[in-house]
């Protein structure tokens, strides 16, 4: 883009990010939300994610589901799932690493839910969460 183009100028951009916005669903609104989240800077966040791929199992209400961990804090998860869930969804979740003796049971709260997974945030820290994510 080149000076001359209306497009360049900030409030035109601003617009029409808004009016591509707007276009999208739901999901699609929300999967954007989260790349831009990825985007900002990780001081923002209280805990840093961890990059991973551990499997999961994990249960909400009286439906169990088995998927994969692609990333880890100390106060959630994010889950590789095509499966549709609620905001606030109670979800129970078993995982371990092989670096890790024990397995892991841990409930929480869906976040958020989008095409390519759920947020997810856990109900207190776990001592055991905190001490496998220095060993990944």
């Amino acid at each position: 883009m080149t000076n001359s183009d209306p497009r360049s100028n900030e409030s035109s951009v601003t617009a029409r990010l808004i009016e591509l916005f707007n276009n999208l669903s739901q999901a699609q609104q929300q999967a954007l939300l989260s790349i831009l989240e990825d985007w900002q800077p990780a001081d923002r966040r209280k805990h840093p994610r961890k990059p991973c791929l551990l499997s999961v199992d994990y249960a909400t209400g009286d439906r169990v589901f088995k998927d994969f961990i692609k990333n880890i804090a100390a106060d959630g998860v994010f889950i590789e799932t095509r499966t549709a869930f609620s905001f606030g969804q109670e979800i129970t979740m078993t995982f371990s690493c092989s670096s890790y003796k024990e397995p892991i049971k841990i409930k929480g709260n869906i976040l958020w839910s989008n095409p390519l997974g759920i947020g997810v945030k856990f109900d207190a820290e776990n001592q055991a969460v905190i001490d496998m994510i220095k060993t990944l």
